[in-house]
Order: structure tokens, then C-alpha cells, then sequence
């Protein structure tokens, strides 16, 4: 029986959707799908201040961020966004956050001490009486304290840069210092200005960038942890630094991925998978098991979500070439990744793979690209497993489609079915390695497998 979804819930769901359908469509359908996936998780960072309000004082977000001037590409331009959730009016709505919360997370410097004061006179007016609750008189100095309690309680950031003693706005001058204090409040805006600070003194932060990353990478899969990490990869220019300290950590490139792939930061990824090339598997970076369980995380993506599966399936073929199977070097830790000691690490991701194919309703060109690369990745367990173990492989591949109801899967589709066509397909053709075939340099597989449709496959599942 399905969960009842809740009021708040569906109130969250219908917020993120309306601000969705508002930003404007770019050419590039990649950025249109980041600044939405963006816009969501603006939104569930900052659900605290969204969550109550009416649909006419959502149409001042829905001004903010149909502003090309708050995006970079497909990101938010933390410095133009924070000028305009400070701003009293846009497009003549009414800000309806508070100005202040807003300068303090977006670092606004200049306006913080001018709306602290706002926020004091506003706090003191609740004070008429002259006397706290043990009838003492009520001082400025204690108004100020109850204050800046009541604002860390809510959000640490918002009594960051206000001096409890004298009420005054302390601009910290030890940028390394707030850095860590940002990184400890998992606040990635405080971690964009004070690094660009840092810049700005003609300091190098890529050190600190990098141990940043190689101490959270093994934290909680939570979301700030993701925006953390993906602010310092992006900061990170020569990431080979990077590579070996991950490598020096037990499952370190394993789980800086695992947390990017839990929270879609797809682009990143894309952009730090070069510097592995083909060493994923080969260097030991990541061994058959957690190397198998980041495509089967992937696959997940890549069927629960129509804008983001394409991005998926391009890394997930992407670290395949990483894993150079094209070549017979390492090869105990190749076909571990296929069969190992009775079990499949790879059916999970593969069953996603084949659900996405049958489920496409693209043009046929699309389709056959998808059913080429899986037959390339079944050609690849041909080549290193025995046999036995490659019988084994795809009977787990047949059942899991068979057995396992997982999201996205038709009733009315024996997936299964197709399975079995794959495999029976694939003994027709010639290995593209013994002719010296290999994947191709752009991260796409150059198949010689064909590209037959999909005729002839049971749409009916058990």
C-alpha cells in the first residue's frame, strides 16, 4: 500500500514544481535540467523559510530565479543571488524573507549590521514592559543576548558576524579560520567567500580544498556534505594531488562518488572522471565490489529520473572505459566485477541499463546506441569470465529483471525476455577485441555489435 503523502510534503513537492516550470529553457537541455535540479535543492536547504509562504509571495522567487544574472551555466550565482534576497522589492513583489537571514548565509557584508538593527528594534518592541520574567530590569545588553540565542538556535550562521558584546558587525580578518568554522556549520556559501577571500590575499587554498574533501568524502551521504564537496572539486584546478590522497584512503574514491552520485551532481562528476582514465580498477582506486556498487548507483539514477538519466548513463559508460576492459591487464579484478564466489556485483546496474532501453521512447537511433552499449558491457563479461561463471552471470541478470520489482518497470513488459535476446544476440556476433576493436576516446563505445531494434521482444511481464 502506498505511503500517504503528507500536506507539508505535498505543499514541498508543489513549491519546488511551480519554481521548476518558471526558469527559463536553455538551448542546452543538460542546463535546464541542473538549474532545476538546483532550484530543488535550494529549496530543501532553505524549506525553513519557503515552506509558509502564500502563492502570491512565491512569485518574488519565481522573479529571482527566472534572472539569468543569478545563474552561472547551470548553477546559482551565490553573489548575485544574495543581492537580490536582500533587496527590499523585485519586479515590485515584496521580499518576503528576512533581509537579514539572507545576508548573513549569502555573506552581504556591507547590509548585515543595517538589518541586525532592524531585527533589534523589531525584538525589543516585545519587551514593553521594562522587566524580563524575574521582574529585573530589561537592558539593550540583554536584549541583544536573547536575540542572538534565539537567532544560533535557529541557524548558527545568522549570529556568525554580529559581536554578542557589543552588538556590532565583526568582519573575522583569519580567512582560513572562517573557513573552517563554514565548514563545520556545513554552510557552502561561507565556504565561497572565504575562499575567494583567500584568493583575493594571493593565498592558495588547494590544500586546503583537498583535505576538505578527503575528510568528508567517507561523512554521511547528507546533501550539505554533497554541496561541500562539490564546491571544492570545482575550486580544485590540478586534482592529481587529489587522486593520491583519495587513493591513500580506504574506499576514498569510492565514497566521495557514491555521496556526488546520492545527490545528482552529475556535471562534477563528469569533469573529475578524466583524471582517473584507466586506472579505476588497474591502480586499485576501487575494488570490483565498490566499483560494480557505483555503476549499480548509478543505474538507480538513471531510471527514477527523466532529466537526469541521460547524464547517468553517460558516467556509468564513462567509468566503464575507466575500468579499461578492453585490454586482459588485471584481469582477476575485471572479471570480479562480473562473477566472483557466486554472486554478480554488476546485475543490478546492468538490469537498469536493459529496464531504461526497453522503457525508452526516444527516436530508434537513441535506442540502438543504448542496446549497443549494453552488448559492449556483456561482450566485456564474455571476454573475462569462464564459461561456467558467464552461464552463472547471465542467469542473475535473467532473474533479477524476473524477480526484482525495481522503479520505473512496467507491469505488461517481460524484461526479462529482452534479457534473454541480448544474450542470445550477443553469440552471434564477432568480438570487436579479437580485431583489435577498443572504446573509443570520446567515452562512447565503438560498437561493432549491430544496432538491431527491438522487434521481436514480449511486452507482457509474469
Amino acid at each position: 500500500m502506498p505511503k500517504k503523502v503528507s500536506r507539508k510534503a505535498e505543499r514541498h513537492a508543489a513549491i519546488v514544481k511551480n519554481l521548476q516550470s518558471n526558469i527559463y529553457e536553455d538551448r542546452n537541455p543538460s542546463i535546464t535540467a541542473g538549474r532545476r535540479l538546483a532550484v530543488e535543492r535550494w529549496v530543501r536547504t532553505y524549506i525553513r523559510h519557503v515552506e509558509y509562504l502564500e502563492d502570491g509571495e512565491l512569485q518574488f522567487l519565481y522573479n529571482v530565479f527566472r534572472d539569468e544574472n543569478c545563474w552561472l551555466g547551470a548553477r546559482l550565482n551565490n553573489t548575485m543571488l544574495g543581492q537580490k534576497l536582500t533587496e527590499e522589492k523585485v519586479s515590485e513583489i515584496e521580499n518576503p524573507f528576512s533581509r537579514y537571514d539572507m545576508a548573513c548565509r549569502y555573506c552581504i557584508v556591507d547590509e548585515i549590521q543595517k538589518f541586525f538593527d532592524e531585527q533589534f528594534d523589531s525584538y525589543k518592541q516585545g519587551f514593553s514592559s521594562g522587566l524580563d520574567d524575574d521582574s529585573k530590569p530589561v537592558t539593550d545588553e540583554y536584549i541583544r543576548k536573547e536575540l542572538l540565542d534565539y537567532m544560533e538556535s535557529q541557524d548558527p550562521v545568522l549570529s556568525f558576524w554580529i559581536n554578542k558584546d557589543s552588538g556590532k558587525f565583526q568582519n573575522p580578518q583569519n580567512n582560513e579560520e572562517c573557513f573552517q568554522r563554514a565548514l563545520e556549520l556545513e554552510w557552502s556559501e561561507g565556504l565561497d567567500y572565504f575562499s575567494h577571500r583567500l584568493r583575493q590575499q594571493g593565498k592558495d587554498s588547494t590544500n586546503l580544498l583537498i583535505k576538505t574533501i578527503t575528510e568528508l568524502s567517507g561523512a554521511q551521504t547528507k546533501e550539505s556534505i554533497a554541496a561541500i564537496l562539490d564546491f571544492c572539486l570545482r575550486n580544485i584546478g590540478n586534482k592529481n594531488p587529489l587522486l593520491d590522497e583519495l587513493s591513500r584512503k580506504d574506499r576514498g574514491v569510492y565514497s566521495l562518488f557514491r555521496i556526488l552520485v546520492r545527490w545528482s551532481f552529475f556535471d562534477t562528476i563528469q569533469d573529475i572522471i578524466p583524471i582517473f582514465k584507466d586506472k579505476m580498477l588497474e591502480g586499485k582506486m576501487l575494488s570490483p565490489q565498490d566499483y560494480a556498487l557505483l555503476l549499480s548507483l548509478l543505474s538507480d539514477k538513471v531510471i527514477e529520473s527523466p532529466t537526469l538519466g541521460s547524464q547517468a548513463r553517460k558516467i556509468m559508460m564513462n567509468l566503464i572505459k575507466c575500468g579499461n576492459f578492453s585490454i586482459q591487464e588485471g584481469k582477476e579484478e575485471k572479471a570480479a566485477v562480473f562473477f566472483c564466489g557466486g554472486i554478480v556485483p554488476i546485475d543490478h546496474a546492468l538490469s537498469g541499463l536493459i529496464i531504461d532501453w526497453v522503457n525508452d521512447n526516444e527516436t530508434d537511433s537513441t535506442r540502438d546506441v543504448k542496446k549497443d552499449e549494453i552488448l559492449e558491457i556483456l561482450q566485456f563479461a564474455k571476454k573475462f569470465c569462464s564459461d561456467t561463471d558467464f552461464g552463472n552471470f547471465k542467469k542473475s541478470i535473467v532473474n533479477n529483471l524476473n524477480m526484482v520489482s525495481r522503479h520505473g518497470m512496467k507491469d505488461d513488459v517481460n524484461y526479462d525476455k529482452f534479457a534473454e535476446k541480448l544474450f542470445s544476440e550477443l553469440e552471434k556476433k564477432v568480438s570487436p577485441y579479437s580485431q583489435g576493436g577498443d572504446f573509443c576516446s570520446s567515452g562512447s563505445p565503438k560498437s561493432v555489435l549491430g544496432g538491431a531494434g527491438v522487434s521481436g521482444f514480449s511486452y507482457h511481464r509474469k
